[in-house]
């Protein structure tokens, strides 16, 4: 099982208050295997870098059910943790096993995730 990343709109007749956007063709929204929910966004090393909002994924309670959900106001926040685990992306390799190419890829996805969420005034999902 995969985890990935979703750009959603604020709906009030939707589920949970949301409509998920279809990303474009050609789009890559993976950001990791299950396990990575633990072992990359949920390790320490995340979370010795500063990082707050990527580690709840590794976080899962009744209430979020091991999603994310990034509100419009938060996508800020989020590229920013996503730049900062990028510039560190060694380190995050050496203690988590992750290979670099591949940790890039999945904070690329979520990048661009971000951006074209702040285009249509929405959010993002990690499920």
């Amino acid at each position: 099982m995969s985890i990935d990343i979703a750009v959603w709109v604020p709906d009030d007749e939707a589920y949970a208050g949301r409509n998920i956007v279809e990303a474009p063709p050609g789009t890559s929204t993976g950001t990791g295997g299950e396990r990575s929910r633990y072992g990359l966004w949920g390790a320490s090393a995340v979370r010795r870098l500063g990082a707050s909002l990527l580690p709840q994924l590794a976080d899962i309670t009744a209430e979020n059910r091991g999603n994310l959900q990034v509100l419009p106001g938060q996508l800020d926040a989020f590229q920013q943790e996503c730049v900062l685990l990028a510039e560190n992306v060694e380190q995050l390799s050496a203690a988590t096993g992750y290979d670099t190419d591949r940790i890039l890829h999945y904070l690329s996805n979520m990048r661009h995730a971000a951006e074209r969420a702040k285009a249509v005034q929405g959010g993002v999902i990690i499920w």
